[in-house]
């Protein structure tokens, strides 16, 4: 079922986390990351650990790329010329509804300019008996539905160890990513 059009819950169903009046945050590459680190970090706290028990992340990424979450979302993902990198953390299991296709598919969609599923990288900092559970293999399978193959990270592990997979080896993987993409136009 589609989300409402509108919503009381910040960032609930598919839609962006507003904060400091933003829904997500822009930067060149050329920039200094330091703004968008504070502002993540800010962003991350503030939307804290509240809402369903049940985490969906395969769920949330499909509805976020959803036509029905367009208003919220508008110009956060961009199509022709652009890598989109779902990056999820958790430290439960995916008990997103429907079969995961159906939110593969959804970003699919999205980045159809670009080159669909070729246009998108999967990452995340999750506990391994959520990724790695012969019994619940839904993270799992998101995950590895994209152009490369995931890295991962446990999320309850050595927080040193997270710049390993977002700052090492993710970071070299999109760069590639980005290379083989034609520019718009």
């Amino acid at each position: 079922m589609a989300p409402p059009a509108t919503t009381n819950e910040n960032g609930g169903q598919g839609r962006l986390f507003e904060w400091q009046g933003q829904n997500y945050f822009s930067l060149n590459t050329d920039e200094d990351p330091a703004a968008l680190k504070a502002w993540f970090t800010a962003a991350a706290t503030a939307a804290g650990e509240t809402g369903c028990s049940f985490e969906m992340p395969a769920a949330a990424a499909g509805w976020a790329a959803d036509p029905a979450t367009a208003p919220t979302n508008a110009g956060f993902i961009r199509d022709a010329g652009a890598v989109l990198v779902v990056f999820v953390l958790t430290d439960e299991p995916d008990k997103s509804p429907e079969p995961v296709s159906q939110w593969v598919d959804k970003l699919a969609a999205a980045k159809q300019e670009c080159g669909g599923i070729n246009c998108i990288l999967a990452s995340g900092l999750v506990p391994s008996f959520c990724y790695d559970n012969p019994g619940d293999a839904t993270l799992k399978t998101f995950l590895e539905s994209f152009s490369a193959p995931p890295f991962t990270g446990n999320i309850d592990g050595d927080p040193s160890d997270y710049a390993m997979v977002v700052g090492g080896a993710l970071a070299g993987v999109i760069q590639e990513k980005c290379e083989e993409i034609e520019p718009p136009g």
